[in-house]
């Protein structure tokens, strides 16, 4: 077994490989008393065309959230959830655009919780009238993405964003792809991206990491597993012009947002790598649209606004930028907004404060046993490695460095989403 140590945050995360190709990581916190686990496979919502050897295969878009639905069923009359709750244990799942997570929430009899964990998920049980059950459940709640407008403003904030990605489109799918999804799609998508070699289990929590192992060894030795050939994610090449500069949407919200969005090439930035840019990016952004940035302070004390966000992404080779703002005056705003990005600027007193605030939540973040296991799948999805030396990059982003981003961060490529409430909605 493997430490990792996280260097300037006095923490170590425990790394074991098994036979198998089954990544583990591990996070011991002995002043709780539960443990969080996440078995989680390397395929999301964007993965809908994939070549496989010689052989290319097509699935409809909300397979891979369908997926994650009726793996809880173990057989005919056995469903997941209900056996992690005899064992006192709490069972969920989720589907991300780039990757599906099976998560456990327990106590006690960790072991039995582990091996229930590995069996369901590595136990397949998929017939087609389950396919036929689960499409009605999984509609409806299509039906209650449809109707939330959070949900509506984010996907349509993308779809003016961008052109030919697969993240323009809603991780359940729309009620039309759930119809078209069949028993060969799902057994498709399992039989190819459903092996250790594709998948890792975070533990975080008061463990013992060498029982853990001895579990999970135990289990995974007494399973056979088909030669691995790793697929090839095909898409489609995002274009680098947005989809719409500026549209008026309505949706069913009582106060009005806007989105305003920077679609920014990657390889623009030279000399700098994807975390450091991440990392730099949102220290800009911080420090010019943030909570204590004078911009926000300004335009809530002159009534412009109600609040504010920024929130900064990756969509294949592009950093999206996304500022956010509650307000009646959309296009004063909106003029704000060009006008500060045209305009942005870094102290060094700002700059140190906001290194600081930074690593002090670096710190903090180690609290919370859930948190520590998400950051854990963050750095796998996006890095494919545990990230050791975050405390010392913040620390060595310099005003130099982010001069340089900071060059790129305008309004030479933007969508601007204005959402009001509907003409015929009340409140």
């Amino acid at each position: 077994m493997k430490e990792i140590i996280l260097e300037g945050l006095n923490e170590r995360i425990y790394e074991h490989t098994t036979k198998s190709g089954l990544k583990v990581y591990m996070w011991v916190n002995e002043r709780v008393t539960s443990t969080f686990m996440s078995l989680s496979v390397k395929y999301g919502s964007i993965h809908t065309k994939f070549k496989v050897g010689k052989k290319t295969f097509e699935v409809p878009n909300g397979v891979a959230h369908f997926l994650e639905h009726i793996k809880f069923n173990m057989d005919a009359s056995t469903v997941a959830h209900d056996e992690f709750y005899k064992l006192g244990a709490d069972s969920n799942a989720f589907t991300t655009f780039e990757y599906t997570s099976y998560i456990v929430y327990a106590t006690k009899n960790l072991d039995k919780v582990l091996n229930l964990l590995l069996d369901y998920v590595y136990n397949p049980y998929f017939t087609k009238k389950m396919i036929t059950k689960e499409k009605g459940i999984i509609i409806e709640e299509a039906n209650m993405t449809e109707d939330d407008p959070y949900s509506v403003i984010f996907f349509d904030n993308l779809k003016s964003v961008l052109q030919k990605s697969n993240f323009r489109e809603v991780i359940t799918g729309t009620k039309e792809d759930i119809k078209e999804i069949e028993l060969d799609d799902i057994l498709n998508v399992y039989n190819n991206f459903y092996h250790p070699k594709n998948m890792f289990l975070t533990i975080t929590g008061n463990i013992n990491p060498y029982e853990m192992v001895r579990i999970i060894d135990e289990f995974m030795d007494k399973k056979t597993f088909k030669k691995y050939s790793e697929p090839t994610i095909i898409t489609e090449s995002e274009p680098k012009k947005v989809t719409s500069e500026y549209q008026e949407i309505r949706v069913g919200i009582n106060d009005p947002q806007i989105k305003y969005s920077l679609k920014i090439p990657i390889n623009k930035f030279k000399d700098i790598d994807l975390i450091d840019l991440k990392m730099a990016i949102n220290l800009i952004m911080n420090i010019n649209f943030g909570a204590t940035s004078d911009f926000r302070e300004e335009l809530i004390s002159k009534g412009l606004i109600t609040s504010t966000s920024y929130y900064v992404d990756k969509y294949d080779e592009y950093i999206v930028i996304t500022i956010n703002a509650s307000t009646n005056y959309s296009k004063e705003v909106i003029k704000r907004i060009q006008e500060k990005l045209e305009n942005l600027n870094i102290t060094d007193e700002d700059l140190t404060r906001k290194k600081n605030a930074t690593i002090a939540t670096m710190i903090l973040d180690y609290e919370d046993i859930e948190g520590v296991n998400s950051k854990i799948q963050s750095d796998i999805i996006n890095n494919g490695k545990i990230i050791t030396d975050l405390k010392a990059r913040v620390s060595n982003l310099d005003k130099e460095t982010l001069e340089g981003v900071m060059k790129y961060i305008n309004n030479d490529n933007v969508a601007v989403n204005v959402f009001l409430p509907k003409e015929n909605q009340e409140g």
